[in-house]
This record gives C-alpha cells, sequence and structure tokens, in this order.
C-alpha cells in the first residue's frame, strides 16, 4: 500500500516537471492463473495501457496503468459450469527502472501496487466482483524502433488477496510504446 501511494505522489510531482519526456504504452498477452485462482481458472489475456513520466536523467520513471483481462473457468473443477469465467481489471501505480541507453535494446523491471477486481460471471445467473489491493512486479525488454517508438516484451506477476483468497497471474505481454513529449 505504501509503494502505491509513494508512486501516485511521485507521479503527481513529476508529472509537470517532465512533461517533455512523457510517454504512452499499450500492450497484452497471455495469463496463467496461480495460488488460488489457479485451482479453478485456465490460462486467458490481459490487455493494458498506460503513460509515464520519467524522473531525472537516470532511467526511473513512474507509471500509471490501467488493466482488464479473462480467464474462463476449468470445467474439470467441481462446481463449475461451461461458460464460467472471471474477469480481472483495475489500475496501478508503478516505479520503472530502465537500464542503458534509451536508444539501445534494454532491459527494465518495475512494480507496483493499486486496486485489482475479481469479477466473477457465471454461464447463468448473477455474478459477483469483489476488490482488494492489487500488486504487479516484472522484468521486460524495451526495443527501440525509431526515435520515438518502441516495443517491449515482459513477464509479469499480478495478484490481491480477495475475499481471503488470492487472485494471482503470471503473465507474458507484448506491446508498443510512443514518447508523447
Amino acid at each position: 500500500m505504501l509503494l502505491a501511494v509513494a508512486a501516485g505522489a511521485a507521479l503527481v510531482f513529476a508529472a509537470p516537471a517532465a512533461t517533455q519526456a512523457q510517454f504512452v504504452f499499450v500492450g497484452g498477452g497471455v495469463t496463467v492463473p496461480t495460488s488460488d485462482y489457479g485451482d479453478y481458472a485456465n490460462t486467458g489475456w490481459i490487455g493494458t495501457v498506460g503513460i509515464g513520466f520519467p524522473i531525472g536523467a537516470a532511467g526511473l520513471s513512474v507509471m500509471a496503468e490501467g488493466l482488464y483481462g479473462q480467464n474462463n473457468h476449468d470445467t474439470a473443477v467441481a462446481g463449475v459450469v461451461d461458460g464460467d469465467k472471471t474477469n480481472l481489471y483495475g489500475g496501478m501505480a508503478e516505479l520503472e527502472y530502465r537500464a542503458g541507453d534509451p536508444d539501445r535494446i534494454g532491459p527494465y523491471f518495475f512494480g507496483g501496487g493499486g486496486i485489482l477486481v475479481h469479477k466473477f460471471s457465471p454461464a447463468t445467473g448473477t455474478g459477483d466482483s469483489s476488490s482488494g489491493f492489487g500488486y504487479v512486479f516484472g522484468a521486460g525488454l524495451d526495443v527501440p524502433v525509431g526515435s520515438s517508438v518502441g516495443v517491449w516484451f515482459e513477464g509479469r506477476y499480478l495478484g490481491a488477496s480477495i475475499d481471503s483468497s488470492t487472485t494471482a497471474v503470471f503473465g507474458v505481454l507484448a506491446g508498443i510504446g510512443f514518447d508523447i513529449g
């Protein structure tokens, strides 16, 4: 929780100072459920969109990210009906460190927190949703393909403790980013 508050505060104070260097990104990929969530959910998908603001020249950025994904449920699990699914969505405040020269291929590392919503949608009837403090962390590779465009590939872990169980996925994503400053 402290990390989310710190990242959010840094975003608010850093944004005006970094207006010439902001970037936006969009991406998506595959998620593999883990922990309690992996007991009944199948491999699914996730999409993400966000904005970032570099802090200084040392490769550090603060970011705000929205995400949305879906995992169908495993019909081999007792009580699961064909067509049951869970949608995960939320917003995260994150810190990212991009190593090396930004004009060359380089690794990055990130982590943060925010809100994650677990919305159960049964094949028939009414579902329900619950939310909790979410967290995300991971690493990736940034590949510049122009003076203000880059593609990225990453692995991430996204999770939350919701209603006394853990909703978590490991994701492999790819996307594109654009400098807008």
